[in-house]
């Protein structure tokens, strides 16, 4: 994997063959407009060395490569992404950083626009990387809130701009 070139400011998706991600695929599937769901996890490259920051049980930063080992890993990177726009984006986030993961949110997606207007400032995964996006400004109006790790792995496929690093098991 170490041709795999990353950089701050890319972003992952990735899938949790356990319960709980075969339950929020089920539930992404149920509501994608494309009628496909794949990830379960989404996260943001914070480093070139493979530090990712990502809502697990807690907000944390770890290594991609030794988290995700063996598994399917999608990473994707904005065109317009740089040094400048990934700090805009950390200094959006890292408040987070050591904090409980929002779990009791995984509830409002069921009802899409529960969990896109019922907020309070946390995020589950993929509202912390959407959070990041956001806040980089690669996007004028952005809304964060209610994004699921199937919209980030839509972004990534299919959003002008974006082009996937990686795709495959690491």
């Amino acid at each position: 994997m170490k041709n795999i070139v990353l950089k701050p400011g890319d972003i992952f998706c990735t899938k949790n063959p356990m319960w709980l991600g075969r339950a929020i695929t089920f539930v992404e599937k149920l509501h994608a407009s494309d009628n496909q769901a794949e990830y379960s996890h989404s996260g943001i490259i914070y480093a070139e060395d493979s530090t990712t920051f990502e809502a697990l049980w807690t907000n944390k930063k770890q290594n991609l490569f030794e988290a995700y080992k063996g598994k399917k890993v999608l990473i994707g990177r904005h065109n317009d992404m740089t040094k400048i726009r990934f700090m805009r984006g950390w200094n959006k986030v890292k408040k987070h950083e050591g904090k409980w993961y929002a779990g009791h949110r995984l509830f409002f997606f069921f009802i899409p626009f529960v969990a896109k207007y019922i907020n309070l400032g946390l995020g589950v995964c993929s509202e912390l990387t959407a959070k990041f996006i956001a806040g980089s400004g690669i996007y004028k109006d952005f809304y964060w809130k209610g994004k699921n790790p199937d919209h980030i792995a839509d972004m990534i496929h299919k959003w002008k701009d974006w082009e996937v690093v990686f795709e495959g098991e690491l």
